[in-house]
């Protein structure tokens, strides 16, 4: 499969389906696929101890109000088949906020998300509750995903200053009609100085088959894994963070071959550390599927992020964040994720998908 990548770079004065079962609004005419912004100098960024990044697909995060340019959004309305009410939004607002700050009690200082429907729901999140008393800001760029749902990542800019944002749009030669989510791209700087590259990805679903639809995902993969490359070419301690629902497994070919996601122990120059392997293992999952859990929402990380010098995962670990609040269970004892919606039946829960995590430590 050839690929291109697409990459439209632009320098501002003032400063990418879902499940296992699963065209955005249209770009408007200021935004473009990079926003770069100037550091400055004198800044000083509060110290990263312990911090959670969080990754978590929140399941058809819509507004209420009806977009004219995006169709994906009619039945998430208060007069659209889901009846989607300012009290339910509001609800599941309150649900996210209480995810994120599960980890440690704390808000994170990242945190990615992916089937959302456009910037203002992050914006509407982050005045939400207890996430009004961080100084967060948004990372969004629309996308044409078919059903107009997008990846966006808000940080605490008060411990990660913004330096460079861009979407990665993926173009597959060999299906050029077919239309996905970018993969978000954000640079940042720490307290100590260290820059780190943070990538939040949504793969193409298994809807149409796992077998026919893994070209799709192959092919996405192999856009960010060039991406990376060109990243770790320049400097191969670079410090880079990949999180996201790939709708792949850790042993799936998207993942280790193409992506190198490999174990702590068998590592070689140029492979990522998939923090996931373990829990893959141990047959836990962020989803479950046809009755069994499946482990789709992962971290990729560089090397770099596991030797435990200017900035690292603390422990070398991340996990699946499985509390019994997030989980609905059956009479039989099986457990899933508590959904909001379970076809057009309203439940009120959290998401199909639980969330993951990990701390980040700086020196």
């Amino acid at each position: 499969m050839k690929i291109k990548p697409l990459f439209l770079c632009i320098l501002l004065v003032s400063c990418s389906d879902g499940s296992f079962e699963n065209q955005e609004d249209k770009v408007k005419p200021e935004e473009t696929n990079s926003k770069k912004t100037t550091m400055t100098e004198s800044s000083k960024l509060l110290t990263i101890e312990n911090k959670p990044v969080v990754f978590y697909n929140v399941e058809n995060l819509f507004d209420t109000e009806d977009d004219p340019n995006n169709d994906g959004d009619d039945e998430y309305t208060p007069d659209g088949e889901m009846e989607w009410t300012e009290e339910r939004y509001q609800n599941k607002l309150s649900k996210i906020v209480d995810v994120l700050r599960m980890p440690t009690g704390e808000n994170p200082l990242l945190a990615g998300f992916c089937e959302i429907e456009n910037r203002d729901v992050l914006e509407d999140l982050i005045q939400k509750d207890e996430l009004k008393s961080t100084k967060y800001k948004v990372s969004h760029f629309n996308s044409n995903d078919r059903r107009g749902i997008d990846v966006g990542l808000i940080y605490d800019t008060e411990r990660f200053e913004l330096i460079d944002e861009e979407k990665l749009i993926i173009h597959l030669d060999e299906e050029p009609e077919f239309v996905t989510r970018d993969i978000l791209h954000v640079t940042g700087k720490v307290n100590n100085g260290e820059i780190l590259h943070v990538f939040v990805n949504h793969w193409p679903s298994r809807r149409e088959g796992k077998q026919e639809t893994e070209p799709r995902r192959v092919g996405v993969a192999e856009i960010l894994r060039s991406k990376i490359d060109e990243i770790l070419k320049q400097n191969p301690d670079e410090n880079v963070l990949v999180m996201g629902d790939f709708n792949d497994t850790p042993i799936d070919k998207s993942i280790r071959e193409v992506m190198q996601g490999k174990g702590m122990h068998e590592l070689k120059a140029g492979d990522l550390v998939n923090f996931m392997l373990s829990e893959f293992k141990n047959k836990e999952g962020s989803i479950v599927h046809d009755g069994e859990w499946e482990l789709v929402d992962q971290f990729l990380v560089s090397q770099n992020l596991v030797k435990e010098q200017e900035l690292y995962v603390v422990k070398n670990n991340a996990h699946i964040l499985n509390r019994d609040e997030l989980l609905f269970k059956f009479r039989n004892g099986d457990e899933k994720p508590s959904a909001t919606y379970g076809g057009t039946k309203y439940y009120g829960g959290y998401s199909d998908h639980l969330p993951i995590y990990l701390l980040l430590n700086t020196k």
